[in-house]
């Protein structure tokens, strides 16, 4: 692999490229051994070469946002990270539409939104991924999803770059037809409407509630597992009586059950086997299969 390495590197040298990174610094849960290399993409190209690179020498890659949703191995990676988590260029307004390319923060386009007098996705602005992110397993929050405000998006599939009108049938619940490695957003363009004079208002009512309700205060990737139909995940969980249950440096949070986080020291490890109690005690006091929402490095 270390000549497979060599050889990937001197195929993209003069790209933004670091090497031995800790994953534990490119994801939100704060866990995960060293990646072997670390791109930073400075533009479609940046990404299509180092594909290239990678396919060529049976190098391993993924695709990296903000890491936020994210449970990285504790071994770290043998390949190319891709990490798009800087924009390339800077959000577009034209009258109500917002194009906005892939690295930027999704909480960053919500609030610049509402600065420029429009409505739609203020609930959205306390989703801490990228909109290349949140646009690949169409993110939501407080009743607003992403396949409701989008119109296209600009994808790297196949090396070449597209441009694709988006259908609603095109997004599930937390999954879309643009998820890597197979297609890689590049920017999205959203349909929004003019502000009818509440839209700070809610979005500053939505972060009033997330920092009520969600344990902001340690490393987590948000919400461990999807909403089973007609419940709720947490509820299930904390009529188990889980909340604040650990294993090793993983918890259920005493504050919302939904969230695992990271006292201190939890390895990947202790996170999954406190998913897998955690998917047990449910199913056996409910009845219920929680379905897993965080998703692996080696699911990317």
């Amino acid at each position: 692999m270390e000549n497979t390495l060599d050889r990937v590197y001197a195929a993209i040298k003069g790209l933004n490229v670091k090497c031995n990174i800790p994953l534990s610094t490119l994801t939100s849960f704060r866990i995960g051994g060293p990646a072997a290399m670390v791109l930073r993409p400075r533009s479609a190209e940046d990404i299509r070469r180092t594909i290239q690179a990678c396919s060529q020498f049976g190098c391993p890659y993924c695709v990296l946002g903000n890491g936020t949703n994210v449970l990285a191995p504790d071994a770290g990676y043998p390949g190319v990270i891709i990490r798009i988590d800087t924009p390339m260029t800077t959000p577009l307004f034209v009258d109500t539409t917002a194009t906005s390319p892939a690295g930027t923060a999704l909480s960053v386009l919500a609030r610049d939104s509402v600065a420029n007098g429009l409505m739609g996705m203020e609930t959205l602005s306390g989703i801490p991924g990228t909109v290349g992110g949140a646009v690949a397993m169409n993110a939501g929050a407080y009743g607003a999803e992403i396949r409701h405000l989008i119109k296209s998006v600009r994808i790297l599939k196949n090396g070449r770059v597209l441009d694709v009108d988006t259908k609603k049938s095109d997004f599930g619940y937390r999954e879309s037809k643009y998820a890597a490695p197979g297609v890689i957003v590049l920017s999205a363009t959203f349909q929004l409407e003019h502000d009818d004079g509440q839209a700070k208002q809610r979005m500053l009512e939505t972060s009033r509630q997330r920092k009520e309700k969600q344990p902001l205060s340690y490393p987590s990737a948000g919400s461990v597992f999807k909403r089973p139909n007609g419940r709720f995940a947490g509820a299930l969980i904390e009529g188990c009586g889980l909340k604040g249950f650990s294993v090793g440096g993983a918890q259920v949070s005493p504050l919302h059950a939904g969230f695992i986080v990271n006292t201190g020291n939890a390895t990947e490890r202790d996170v999954l086997e406190l998913i897998s109690i955690i998917q047990q005690r449910v199913f056996d006091d409910s009845g219920v299969r929680l379905e897993r929402e965080v998703k692996l490095l080696s699911e990317l």
